[in-house]
């Protein structure tokens, strides 16, 4: 429903009771008469308060209390319909310390009892009874606005909660990106740019462009993933069944390359399979760039009774030339690959063997 004909609902049901349980009678404590008009005139002008009773609850609740209190000069003319309705929004939309204000409804309500017993048509045991009822209404009123206060505050934190996984998954996914852009797009473009690099000088002009548009994709890479952070939560990627493609591509990028597997196969979670195939290609990706050409690269697979163990050695020819320089990653490969494996009780080591370079990695075996 709208809120405005909600509100008009309202407002029009709240004149409605207020009228029709109002018996006509226009006397005055001090024996006085009202005009007749009169009653019906307030109850309007009174009630069309209560359109704002969301926005200005407690203003609401003011003017209806001052008007329930009409029953002290006229007693039998007990309006109560429009201060339920303000208890309830009091209780509704504001919190704890604010909503019991709304206790003030007490006052007039145990007015109308004792305005009914000024005019004597009532037994203690009838005024008693009338005055339980009244606070009965009041406190019903209260209390389901309560509620559903309570479910509102439910709701909004339900909904904030969702607002939270579902930015929390997005910035997972452009993390996931970051990663796979580095781990995949990047390492196979610096292949290119090896192969590219290393053939320039038997044919210059038709690989210049070559080399040059993969250092700027490099570099532009490497300017994007600075800005990213890096997420050991990862969706599954490659997995150990995609080594042997892995190899071949070195391969053809001109890297005599050496594979040995040992100890007995076990059971290994995808992200853990994703983990060790990074570091294999994180370790020969760093040997392409930057050893010198003829260099070996040794890489083994040791499935142990607890984990598996995974390095990369390169082993450079001694007396030969240097490769061209390419563009550095600032660590970012092997700092996402220590966080990835660290989120997997696993661990990453790396640096200089004899003339060459050396990357191992562990992984628990049964790891999820």
């Amino acid at each position: 429903m709208p809120p405005a004909l909600r509100n008009l609902s309202v407002v029009g049901a709240a004149i409605a009771v207020d009228l029709v349980f109002w018996d006509g009678e226009l006397r005055t404590a001090d024996g006085g008469q009202l005009p007749w008009w009169l009653p019906i005139v307030l109850t309007v002008v009174v009630h069309v308060s209560l359109w704002w009773r969301r926005t200005r609850p407690l203003g609401v609740l003011a003017v209806q209390l001052g008007f329930a209190l009409v029953c002290l000069g006229v007693p039998l003319w007990q309006p109560v319909a429009g201060l339920l309705v303000a208890v309830f929004a009091v209780a509704g939309t504001l919190p704890a310390a604010r909503a019991r204000l709304g206790w003030l409804a007490a006052a007039p309500l145990l007015a109308h009892t004792l305005a009914l017993s000024r005019i004597g048509d009532l037994d203690a045991a009838g005024l008693a009874q009338a005055g339980a009822l009244n606070l009965a209404a009041g406190a019903a009123a209260w209390l389901t606005g309560r509620r559903l206060y309570r479910r509102a505050a439910q709701l909004r934190a339900w909904q904030a909660d969702q607002d939270r996984l579902r930015a929390e998954e997005a910035h997972r996914q452009r993390v996931e990106l970051a990663r796979e852009l580095h781990d995949g797009v990047a390492n196979t473009i610096t292949a290119v740019l090896v192969q590219a690099a290393a053939a320039r000088a038997s044919a210059p002009s038709s690989l210049q462009g070559i080399e040059a548009g993969a250092r700027r994709a490099m570099e532009e890479i490497q300017q994007l993933l600075r800005l990213m952070p890096r997420d050991p939560d990862a969706a599954d990627g490659p997995q150990l069944a995609d080594l042997p493609g892995l190899l071949a591509l070195a391969a053809e990028a001109g890297l005599q390359v050496s594979f040995t597997e040992t100890g007995v196969r076990h059971e290994l979670a995808r992200a853990a399979q994703t983990a060790v195939y990074r570091a294999v290609q994180e370790g020969i990706t760093n040997t392409l760039k930057y050893a010198p050409a003829g260099t070996r690269c040794f890489v083994t697979l040791d499935w142990r009774a607890a984990e598996l163990a995974a390095s990369v050695v390169d082993e450079p020819p001694r007396h030969t030339a240097a490769r061209p320089a390419l563009p550095a990653t600032g660590g970012r490969g092997l700092a996402g690959l220590q966080e990835r494996l660290r989120g997997l009780g696993g661990a990453l080591e790396s640096g200089a063997v004899r003339d060459g370079f050396r990357l191992a990695a562990r992984v628990p075996v049964g790891v999820r």
